[in-house]
């Protein structure tokens, strides 16, 4: 629970030009080596190659491999809140099971979770050219839910409780976690840690997009700088229609926005604004997990993976549907745990964003101060600037991954209630034991093989296509 006003809206004005600096030096690495497993080769190449930079490639898989699954079970996760939350706006006295302290309700919550994952999973089997018509549905979504917000929801507004004034917006502060103010402020770039991530995505799909070097790399930069430009109308926009925080908190809706859209724009009619946000959510996991198949695919590829063999496998459509399948039950086990404790499901979530912001630090280290002098650009050249940005997508990256394992409540809050601890830094650090054990098991292995596997001395080689294997473009 931390500043929801003044530290929102401007430390996600620093923060995302601190993203875009990221997506730069990363849309930079995907330039120069597009393949499929993005971040995956990237870290191998800007770390020089060689054993070190597999060393530090196979951390890099671990961490984003666990944070893109987690995240396909959380979004999975939010939407079934969102169907939960309806029913009690619409009958707060309901004696439907939605408290998730309750075992019912938990399990009410994993059934819809499963339902949403299956069918998000299942379009991944449509055939490439149909599938394309998911990524435009995604985006004809995303145009109808914004134009809501930007208009139909302030009218609400206006009609009903009222709009907040620019004080409130802009300088007053809001502490829910009851942290010291300094902490508070520092928990203030969460949002912007937690929701400007993801960059990669892009480059997964490099083997499949035409003009990989300058289509992949431009996907990375410019979906980084259109969520940053997005994001910041809409925390505007939430900031000045949100109803008083105690009226907003004021519900026992496991989605709080939920409510606030009941407020807005009636009990029934904001079931339309619900829906969208569903279909949305649901068309975001498809395509996320377009993203993390490749991953594995890649990962699988070169013979990282026990069972790769099977994993790295395409369909006769040339589409990793094995990879599919093994990213799909990881995140249904994933939804499992929150049966026994919904703490147990946060905790293991949480790293969604913290695995992929630590893998963009190591990436940015390696460009910076390992490979700065061998890195040889593609179409995506950042010239003299490019090491300058890579320490400072360090530096950041660095700061985010310390704020998103931050505690975000008191020490006495959390010493009366223990789930309030954030367990993030713990699991990514389990991550990263697992991670060393296998790395010690495999470290004499050489991979990449279906890629050019160069070191230092020999970075002017040209990447392949990979053409041994290798999905087709959607």
């Amino acid at each position: 629970m931390v500043d929801l006003r003044r530290c929102m809206w401007s430390s996600w004005v620093s923060g995302s030009i601190l993203s875009i600096i990221t997506a730069a030096t990363l849309a930079e690495a995907c330039s120069a080596y597009p393949a499929a497993g993005s971040i995956y080769y990237w870290a191998f190449r800007s770390w020089g190659g060689g054993r070190l930079g597999r060393f530090v490639s196979f951390l890099v898989a671990a961490w984003t491999l666990v944070a893109w699954t987690s995240f396909l079970a959380t979004d999975s996760f939010g939407v079934a809140n969102y169907l939960v939350s309806e029913v009690v706006v619409f009958n707060p006295k309901t004696s439907f099971p939605y408290d998730n302290a309750d075992v019912k309700a938990r399990a009410v919550a994993w059934a819809f979770s499963l339902l949403f994952l299956a069918i998000a999973t299942s379009m991944n089997f449509l055939p490439p050219r149909h599938y394309a018509w998911v990524f435009r549905a995604g985006f004809i979504v995303i145009v109808i839910d914004m134009l809501l917000n930007f208009i139909w929801l302030p009218i609400g507004v206006s009609r009903t409780y009222g709009f907040q004034s620019a004080e409130f917006v802009f300088t007053s502060t809001y502490n829910g976690g009851g942290t010291s103010p300094g902490l508070n402020w520092i928990l203030s770039w969460f949002l912007v840690g937690s929701c400007l991530v993801g960059e990669d995505a892009s480059g997964h799909v490099a083997e499949e997009t035409v003009s990989a070097k300058k289509a992949a790399a431009k996907g990375v930069f410019w979906s980084t700088v259109a969520s940053a430009l997005c994001g910041f109308v809409i925390i505007i926009l939430f900031l000045f229609c949100m109803p008083p925080i105690d009226t907003f908190y004021n519900t026992s809706a496991p989605q709080p926005f939920i409510n606030m859209y009941a407020l807005a724009l009636g009990p029934r009619a904001h079931v339309v604004a619900t829906i969208v946000s569903m279909i949305g959510a649901i068309l975001n996991t498809s395509i996320s997990l377009v993203a993390v198949s490749r991953l594995v695919f890649a990962i699988a590829r070169d013979s990282v993976f026990p069972f790769s063999d099977v994993l790295c496998r395409v369909s006769k459509s040339k589409q990793p549907h094995n990879a599919v399948i093994f990213i799909a039950t990881i995140a249904a086990l994933l939804l499992c745990t929150q049966l026994p404790s919904q703490v147990a499901f946060a905790s293991l979530t949480s790293t969604s964003a913290a695995g992929s912001i630590a893998a963009y630090a190591l990436v940015g280290f390696g460009r910076a101060f390992v490979s700065h002098k061998t890195f040889q650009p593609g179409f995506w050249d950042l010239g003299r600037f490019g090491v300058l940005m890579a320490i400072v997508t360090f530096i950041w990256n660095g700061f985010a991954f310390a704020v998103l394992c931050a505690p975000q409540y008191s020490d006495s809050a959390i010493d009366q209630d223990a789930g309030l601890l954030n367990y993030a830094i713990v699991i990514m650090a389990g991550i990263t034991i697992i991670a060393l054990e296998e790395w010690w098991r495999k470290s004499k292995r050489v991979w990449f093989h279906n890629l050019k596997d160069l070191d230092s001395s020999s970075q002017d080689i040209e990447v392949h296509p990979a053409e041994k294997g290798s999905p087709t473009a959607v």
